[in-house]
């Protein structure tokens, strides 16, 4: 019988592994894994087409949001990472397609400016008034061809009087505007009001919202990805029914809990030298599930 044969659970690269030491094998399921799956592919697509739209008088724009920890942030980040700054020394320029700032704590559209110009690294006045910082974020996206701008935690803009979060959500529209560049709007479910609040913003920025896991075939895909993944010397069997709805109840269906439910049990195997996760693996892992931690929190307060 062949290791690959043996192994038929994992996928090679997971099978490479499985020789390196418990803490190699640990630091390489902390590091985690890109599951480029259902609703994923379908963001990216939405990002892929933004960034190849053509500039016009107005130019698209798209709000993701969802609950905390569904992966909002792991999407867009990815996408950066596909879109990385591409330097060419030989014509001496820079070409940065896509930029990826946090929005302020509070709805200061002079700090966003900031934000923006600190990601770019363009040196700027601690003095500048916004007028200034906003020329530089104007010329600076012209010379690096900036195409989308994404701006994470966008319902930060919600942390303000109405005043405030108007010229906020005015900065949104100049800057799409002025440098024809498609801005894509992240954040929980208070990022919907946060820019539909607006009706000009509303109608540019079609929202998606990131749909919640159910028990069934897209689940069992991930799981079974997971598993590949993942170098457990025995199969789990991930999918089968009665693990997949026990993960499912212990991780309340959100995507960002799965994964590092998933992760923390992966490691527990290796520690307790089960080499897999079984009932009693799940049974053992200490778990708060989203549902209860904010009265965790409240109780500690």
């Amino acid at each position: 019988m062949t290791t690959i044969d043996l192994y038929e659970h994992l996928d090679k690269k997971a099978i490479e592994h499985l020789s390196l030491s418990n803490e190699v094998r640990i630091n390489f399921i902390r590091q985690g894994t890109w599951f480029n799956l259902g609703h994923v592919k379908e963001v990216l697509e939405k990002l892929d087409n933004l960034l190849n739209f053509p500039k016009q008088t107005r130019m698209p724009c798209l709000l993701i949001y969802g609950p905390p920890y569904s992966g909002k942030t792991s999407i867009v980040e990815h996408f950066v990472g596909l879109n990385a700054p591409d330097v060419r020394p030989e014509i001496e320029k820079t070409y940065a397609p896509v930029v990826m700032v946090e929005a302020p704590p509070k709805p200061d559209y002079s700090d966003l400016y900031s934000r923006i110009l600190d990601k770019l690294f363009v040196p700027y006045k601690l003095s500048a008034r916004a007028p200034e910082k906003y020329s530089l974020v104007k010329k600076h996206f012209m010379e690096l061809d900036v195409k989308v701008l994404i701006i994470d935690e966008i319902q930060h803009l919600l942390a303000g009087g109405l005043k405030r979060q108007q010229e906020f959500r005015n900065a949104l529209k100049s800057i799409t505007n002025e440098t024809k560049v498609c801005i894509v709007a992240v954040g929980i479910q208070d990022a919907l009001y946060a820019i539909h609040a607006d009706k000009q913003l509303s109608s540019r920025f079609p929202a998606y919202e990131l749909p919640t896991w159910g028990i069934g075939k897209e689940l069992g895909t991930l799981l079974k990805t997971f598993e590949k993944r993942t170098p457990l010397k025995k199969p789990s069997r991930l999918y089968d029914e009665l693990l997949m709805t026990e993960i499912y109840k212990r991780t309340e269906s959100n995507l960002g809990d799965i994964f590092e439910f998933l992760k923390e049990a992966a490691i527990h195997a290796i520690k307790s030298g089960e080499e897999c996760i079984n009932q009693k693996t799940i049974n053992n892992l200490v778990w708060t599930p989203p549902s209860k931690r904010g009265k965790a929190r409240n109780r500690r307060a």
